[in-house]
């Protein structure tokens, strides 16, 4: 049996939950200006998370907002080892502990929020080793994309070789892409599109937690479900033309890779234990779905 993770008939959100503001040290604008141009029409995010580094900022006057839902969210850890909180309501930690995220974990949890690990390949290409994300628990997703890295030329953006590591090793971890926005120059670059009918936190974070959403740079899927032993997506014509579209499985083996077209399907006739698509466009633009895992 595939498990596919996207529902059949709700809407889609548009959104990003790696913000930063001037509370951080490396931020630059106040936390209000940050939130107006995300809710500005021309981008026209449905939600954010301000996720500042090693403080919690206010955001209560956006309580009520109906242009966007706004979480609350925190970036941990000085420099090494960095994860994002979302949907927290305190911050404690000792950011210079490098050895307490199991700890850390269970406290976002216990909040009602959910942990993402930052940028795997920031600065070297082992800022997170997979033998170090082996050995955690209690996070529910991976940065496979970062933009301001991309921007910052400071390290590989894209860490699907990390996410596959770790789904290969039979966890159930999402992937995520985010502008870790620090810059206006940056904004828009990478954001999740979050399969629900409801513009709430509550609506957006059962979705998020339950991997009914896709990462993008630019390309959009319309479609993505199983028939019996076969996964088809659809594609955005317009955001997604002159794409590759390629399904990967265990270890990262690419399955099936088909150019040009709309719709794509591949049957699942090997032993493996997840299918994930992603799509390449010819300039470049990318756009990932979540696993599809197999039980057999």
């Amino acid at each position: 049996m595939i498990e596919n993770p996207y529902g059949q008939s709700t809407g889609w959100l548009k959104g990003t939950l790696h913000v930063h503001t001037s509370n951080s040290p490396c931020g630059h604008y106040p936390v209000k200006d940050v939130v107006d141009i995300y809710a500005d029409s021309i981008l026209n995010y449905d939600f954010i998370a301000i996720t500042d580094h090693r403080v919690l900022t206010d955001i209560s006057e956006f309580t009520n907002d109906k242009r966007i839902v706004v979480f609350s969210g925190v970036e941990y850890k000085n420099e090494y080892f960095q994860t994002l909180g979302i949907n927290v309501n305190h911050y404690e930690d000792n950011e210079f502990d490098f050895d307490n995220h199991n700890q850390l974990f269970g406290a976002v949890s216990a909040q009602g929020g959910f942990n993402i690990i930052c940028h795997p390949h920031i600065y070297t290409d082992d800022y997170w080793p997979t033998d170090r994300l082996l050995a955690l628990e209690g996070y529910q997703g991976i940065e496979i994309f970062n933009n301001n890295m991309k921007m910052n030329n400071s390290g590989r953006a894209v860490a699907t070789d990390v996410w596959d590591e770790v789904l290969s090793s039979g966890r159930v971890v999402w992937g995520f892409a985010g502008d870790d926005m620090h810059h206006f120059s940056r904004l828009g670059g990478a954001f999740l599109m979050v399969q629900t009918s409801m513009k709430t936190k509550t609506g957006i974070e059962e979705a998020v937690l339950n991997g009914r959403f896709y990462c993008s740079t630019g390309v959009y899927f319309t479609d993505l479900r199983v028939e019996a032993q076969t996964i088809s997506v659809r594609i955005d014509p317009i955001s997604g033309r002159s794409g590759i579209v390629r399904f990967i499985g265990n270890d990262g083996k690419l399955l099936f890779e088909e150019s040009n077209q709309e719709m794509v399907s591949y049957h699942v006739d090997c032993q493996i234990s997840y299918v994930r698509v992603e799509v390449i466009r010819a300039d470049g633009a990318m756009g990932w779905s979540q696993p599809f895992f197999i039980h057999r």
